[in-house]
């Protein structure tokens, strides 16, 4: 290599070091700003009780139109992660929660044979093209021990897109008649998702392109909860895994589930999911909505405030992180707590914002 050459890939290394050095040093760090004392659902708010709800909530998605938060959500309304429907809520505040109606039931009956036994709301959308909200929800079967599976594990999840009959941004109550599946196991598999994928499916825009997480794992040998993404032209897709090598995408470790993405309104894009941790949850940055930052944890009960059970898997499930016109953000999330001999899970609310320096 001559010494111009030479001089030009110093130029160059120099450079791309500068780049890397200004966008970590542009990352801001979230922290907490507001704490809401004890759960703002519990199994002992009347709208609970009045629907039958024996375990609580998990997994779903909050989103504002206007002055109003709307929450789709799984209600585990008999054994926890077994019985489950989905229901829609309503709030002013994030804070007073209202039901208003069951939007999908699953089918009775827990068997291998039952693709619907299970039903898992993780993804709220408008579609512009049918000028419709859209819901994504996965569906599972339950393991077949005559072939070597295990009865008590999801199988096969595949996504399903239902649309709200009632068209235009006042359809979001419903009702949600499906259209199709979008992703299931098929020859396009990739061999990191596993036995139980397609797990969650969280939509989201970049530009004139649709992005979405999901997730995998495996049983058989028990691995870790890896996190792929797909993509489409359109909403309602047909939607295409991205190619081993970008999955699965490394943003947790072991464990993430429910990622919801948020398009910033200074620009770049945050995810905030279900990870590891005592009173954590956790999320991610990304500049393009496509290359996405390690995840960072952050504690969403105080020590003074702690009505979560301790443990990895205890404080659950964030419902999105919703930007307020103050540039705060409001995340509703599931934790589960032992109460009078029960366990349930509830719904807790933080209130987030950027640290200043």
């Amino acid at each position: 290599m001559n010494t111009l050459c030479k001089r030009i890939a110093v130029g160059c290394f120099i450079l791309n070091a500068l780049c890397l050095m200004t966008f970590a040093q542009s990352k801001k760090q979230l922290v907490v700003r507001e704490i809401h004392e004890g759960p703002v659902i519990d199994h002992q708010h009347p709208d609970v009780i009045a629907s039958g709800n024996k375990s609580g909530f998990e997994t779903g998605q909050v989103v504002k139109v206007a002055d109003t938060y709307h929450m789709f959500i799984n209600e585990m309304f008999d054994r926890p992660h077994r019985d489950m429907r989905i229901s829609y809520w309503t709030s002013a505040d994030a804070i007073n929660w209202k039901r208003k109606s069951t939007i999908v039931e699953s089918i009775p009956g827990r068997t291998p044979f039952n693709p619907r036994s299970e039903v898992w709301v993780t993804g709220v959308e408008f579609n512009e093209e049918e000028n419709a909200w859209n819901i994504f929800y996965v569906a599972y079967r339950a393991g077949d021990k005559e072939k070597g599976e295990i009865e008590a594990n999801d199988y096969e999840g595949r996504i399903w897109r239902a649309k709200s009959v009632v068209p235009g941004m006042d359809g979001i109550a419903g009702p949600y008649a499906d259209m199709a599946i979008v992703l299931q196991p098929d020859e396009n598999s990739q061999a990191w998702e596993g036995q139980q994928a397609v797990a969650a499916f969280n939509p989201y825009r970049v530009g004139d392109k649709w992005y979405a997480f999901y997730d995998g794992h495996n049983h058989v040998p028990r691995g870790d909860w890896p996190l792929g993404m797909a993509t489409a032209s359109t909403l309602n897709g047909p939607w295409t895994r991205m190619p081993e090598g970008h999955n699965p995408v490394p943003i947790s470790p072991e464990f993430n589930e429910n990622v919801q993405v948020t398009e910033l309104q200074s620009g770049g894009y945050l995810a905030i999911f279900d990870s590891f941790g005592d009173y954590e949850i956790a999320y991610s940055q990304s500049t393009d909505g496509v290359q996405w930052d390690k995840e960072t944890r952050l504690k969403v009960q105080s020590d003074d405030n702690l009505w979560a059970d301790a443990g990895d898997h205890a404080t659950r499930t964030p419902l999105g992180a919703i930007e307020e016109k103050d540039g705060t953000f409001t995340v509703v999330y599931t934790a589960r707590y032992d109460k009078e001999g029960r366990v349930f899970f509830g719904l807790g609310r933080v209130v987030l914002a950027w640290a200043t320096d």
